[in-house]
């Protein structure tokens, strides 16, 4: 995929700050040596990802301009230019409640930037706005409002079998039923990847750009950060992205 992949201009849809360089990172290195035009758009303001600590001095104001900042400079890293990225500013945790307004947003974004791939998160990934934005996606595919672009999906916390866990099970049932799950999905979805080799370092160096959520912050020292464990499956020789077709989408 990856010679193929390159050639074609995308848009990058990513449910939170920091999710366009997990799961898209190489690709968008890809496509931008290539030549390719890359469009990223992020579709919540990501101020909610540690305003449950009481100990935070961070207001959700000021942490929505430090991700929005953060996300220029990991995009920059990547090679791309601040005038190709975009906020709607949804609110972080409840995209769900916007989906009217988000199918609305996006299908203008794909209409003024006619791409020719979309990435998006994985339905699969169990978050809830991961899930609202992917949803929206798929919903625009089965109305036929995403022109000729090719949809793929990318996992973020697929890779934590946490996100699987239907409401109410435990770990142990909760895995077990999420990877029977996972299993139905990829049966139906056409999985495909994109190099990433002798581009994990430039990665890294792109996702280091997210301090606040990586526990760098030097505002907030006690701020947790992603697991390295689960870190780990983004750096990997590849980055893994699924095709689902309209009507055969991940319950």
């Amino acid at each position: 995929m990856t010679a193929v992949a390159s050639a074609r201009s995308c848009l990058v849809l990513a449910p939170h700050p920091d999710d366009e360089t997990l799961g898209c990172g190489g690709v968008i290195m890809q496509k931008l040596a290539a030549g390719s035009q890359v469009n990223v758009v992020v579709a919540t303001d990501g101020g909610a990802s540690h305003l449950d600590d009481p100990a935070s001095k961070t207001s959700r104001q000021d942490l929505v301009a430090i991700r929005e900042r953060e996300t220029y400079l990991a995009c920059a890293k990547l090679g791309l230019a601040a005038e190709y990225v975009s906020f709607l500013r949804f609110p972080d945790g409840d995209l769900k409640q916007h989906a009217e307004a988000l199918r609305e947003q996006v299908a203008a974004m794909v209409a003024l930037r006619r791409p020719s791939e979309i990435y998006v998160c994985a339905l699969g990934d169990g978050h809830r706005d991961h899930v609202a934005l992917a949803q929206a996606v798929q919903d625009l595919a089965a109305a036929r409002r995403l022109g000729d672009a090719v949809h793929w999906e990318y996992p973020v916390w697929s890779f934590d079998f946490r996100s699987w866990r239907p409401p109410g099970r435990t770990n142990k049932a909760g895995y077990v039923l999420g990877v029977l799950e996972m299993l139905r999905m990829l049966r139906r979805a056409r999985v495909s990847s994109v190099s990433l080799r002798g581009l994990q370092e430039r990665k890294r160096k792109a996702l280091d750009c997210h301090r606040s959520q990586l526990g760098l912050l030097e505002d907030e020292p006690d701020w947790p950060g992603l697991p390295t464990q689960f870190l780990s499956f983004f750096f990997r020789d590849r980055e893994l992205f699924f095709h689902i077709p309209p009507g055969r989408f991940f319950p």
